[in-house]
C-alpha cells in the first residue's frame, strides 16, 4: 500500500487548473502570430499559418521556431506572455485549494509557459502555497 507521503501528483497548469481557453489563449494566440509577423517580416495569414503548422507538427509553436528560425526561447516567451490584466483573465474553479488541500503527498506544476507566468497564476489563483515544485519550459529546457 503507497503512503501519502510518496504519493506524487503532477498538474498541468492551463486548461487544467484554471481555464485558460476562454481569455489566455486567444491572447496569447494573438501574441504569437504578432510575433512572427513581427520577427519573420510575413504577413497575418502566413504567420497564423506558421503558428498552427509548428504546434501540430511539435506540439509547441516555440520549438517550430527555435528550429527553423533560431528564435530565442526567452524573448519569444516574454513578447507572447505580456498580460496586463492577468488577474481579470483568470478562471478557476469554485473550491480548488480545498480540493488540492484534501490530496495527500506533493504535488508539483509541469507547464509549457514561463516560469513568471507560471507562478502569477498560482499567486493570483491563491493556490500557489498547494505545489512543492513548478517545472516551467526554461526549467526544462525548452
Amino acid at each position: 500500500m503507497l503512503k501519502a507521503a510518496s504519493l506524487v501528483w503532477l498538474f498541468d497548469l492551463d486548461n487544467t487548473l484554471h481555464d485558460a481557453s476562454p481569455h489566455i489563449f486567444p491572447h496569447i494566440n494573438r501574441s504569437m502570430v504578432s510575433y512572427i509577423r513581427e520577427h519573420l517580416g510575413v504577413d497575418e495569414n502566413e504567420a497564423t499559418r506558421i503558428r498552427q503548422d509548428y504546434w501540430q507538427r511539435y506540439g509547441a509553436t516555440l520549438l517550430g521556431l527555435m528550429r527553423h528560425h533560431g528564435t530565442d526561447p526567452r524573448h519569444f516567451l516574454e513578447y507572447t506572455h505580456r498580460l496586463p490584466d492577468l488577474e481579470r483573465m483568470l478562471v478557476f474553479e469554485r473550491g480548488l485549494k480545498a480540493m488540492l488541500r484534501r490530496l495527500p503527498g506533493r504535488k508539483i506544476v509541469f507547464s509549457n509557459a514561463p516560469l513568471r507566468y507560471s507562478e502569477a497564476v498560482l499567486e493570483l489563483g491563491g493556490i500557489s502555497d498547494c505545489f512543492a515544485a513548478v517545472y516551467s519550459v526554461e526549467r526544462l529546457r525548452y
